[in-house]
């Protein structure tokens, strides 16, 4: 049996899966600043598996000695190291390091977290990007906008994620509205990129890429959620032939030019229509949205499971189906107020193609609409034989979905 040291920054597919696991004792590690994360059904579901609270705004050092003392009362030996969390990735791997667990180191970590570190490692090692700069303040920001020609850019946090605090500029204009205090070393700018988004999600070992799995983004994440348009992303059963670029040898150039060992990786990518790839943002995890899910149904694997397996250096096993089908998450448009009418679950899984998915809006309560990239009532997930059948089924759920809302100035329909 192998003990696995491992971060949860919230309940999911991955917890659970460490939990049902026979070869491994996990030892969870939480903070109490995402304690309100967590139901208490599911902390009282966990109460008989090893875990641990560590105060986050203490000193890290004092809580690592306090947690040494912790797993010599318990007479416990940790072999291994897992962290999930985009957001606990830079605490989560000093943490493991000052116990003597390999970890990234605080190199790597600026690699795959803060988004200028990364776009000049991208280009280190040879491959593109869109055009970038760090600014310090907003008159940083004006200038990059004009030696741009007055084109679109985009103004976003180093360190951010689920597209918070992430802008398009269009004008000088944009720029005085920001309602952000543009300090030094926190934010920056790059080229609004025209060609498509795509992201490629990656199981690395022992340095290796073990295989790589695109995902078709019909539309950004982030402007699909704040106009109510399509907000979906769907496994690719065949690599697009006019692709100038091999996924999996793409992904092994960034694991080997960081020195990446163990994990997974999912990056975004923007490809031009002569197939030619600009790296864009990646993260050391497993991707957001359902795209785990996705890949794991459109290829008959268990990602999750396959993901614990490498953090315990056990052999992965990618044994896939013979028909790789196309499956893709549907974000449900949401709207803010009262909900007063929604179609029902029930009636999502009744629908040809959907295999799964949930609902977050309720009948009755109040629902706050977020510029977050995930913000959504809800989500479904479609099966189709490639990705062109699966975006026409979503197509026809967004097209039905309905969802209305009572606000001080009435009612509101999606």
């Amino acid at each position: 049996m192998k003990t696995l040291l491992y971060f949860e920054e919230y309940e999911s597919n991955l917890s659970h899966k460490l939990i049902s696991r026979k070869d491994i004792i996990p030892i969870i590690i939480r903070t109490n600043k995402n304690m309100k994360f967590f139901s208490q059904s599911y902390l009282e579901s966990t109460e008989n598996v090893l875990n641990y609270t560590i105060d986050y705004y203490e000193d890290i050092d004092e809580e690592v000695l306090k947690f040494k003392r912790w797993l010599k009362i318990n007479n416990i030996k940790i072999d291994y190291f897992l962290n999930d969390s985009e957001y606990y990735l830079d605490f989560s791997n000093r943490f493991a390091r000052k116990l003597g667990l390999y970890a990234l180191t605080d190199e790597q970590i600026c690699w795959v977290r803060d988004k200028v570190d990364m776009k000049k490692k991208f280009q280190e090692i040879g491959l593109n990007t869109v055009n970038f700069k760090e600014v310090n303040s907003k008159e940083e920001i004006k200038a990059f906008f004009i030696n741009n020609g007055n084109k679109k850019i985009i103004f976003k946090p180093r360190r951010g994620m689920n597209s918070i605090e992430t802008y398009m500029i269009n004008s000088l204009k944009d720029v005085d509205d920001l309602e952000i205090d543009v300090k030094p070393d926190k934010y920056m700018v790059e080229d609004f990129c025209y060609d498509h988004e795509w992201s490629i999600e990656s199981l690395v070992q022992n340095g290796k890429v073990l295989d790589s799995y695109v995902t078709y983004i019909p539309n950004p994440t982030i402007w699909a959620s704040i106009s109510n348009d399509l907000n979906c992303h769907m496994t690719v059963p065949n690599i697009p032939s006019y692709f100038k670029f091999v996924p999996k040898n793409f992904i092994q150039q960034i694991v080997s030019g960081m020195n990446l060992r163990d994990g997974a990786m999912t990056i975004e990518v923007f490809v031009s229509d002569n197939g030619d790839i600009k790296a864009s943002e990646l993260g050391w995890r497993l991707p957001g949205c359902q795209a785990t899910l996705n890949h794991s149904y459109s290829y008959g694997i268990d990602i999750y499971n396959a993901l614990l397996d490498i953090a315990i250096h056990k052999k992965v096993n990618l044994k896939y189906q013979d028909k790789i089908v196309s499956v893709g998450d549907l974000y449900l448009p949401n709207k803010e107020g009262i909900i007063k009418k929604i179609t029902p679950l029930e009636e999502l899984l009744k629908i040809d193609g959907v295999i799964g998915g949930e609902l977050f809006a309720k009948v009755g309560e109040y629902q706050k609409k977020r510029r977050v990239g995930n913000d959504a009532s809800g989500w479904v997930q479609v099966l189709g034989n490639d990705e062109n059948e699966t975006l026409q089924k979503m197509k026809k759920i967004y097209d039905n979905f309905e969802i209305e809302v009572s606000n001080d100035a009435g009612g509101t329909k999606c």
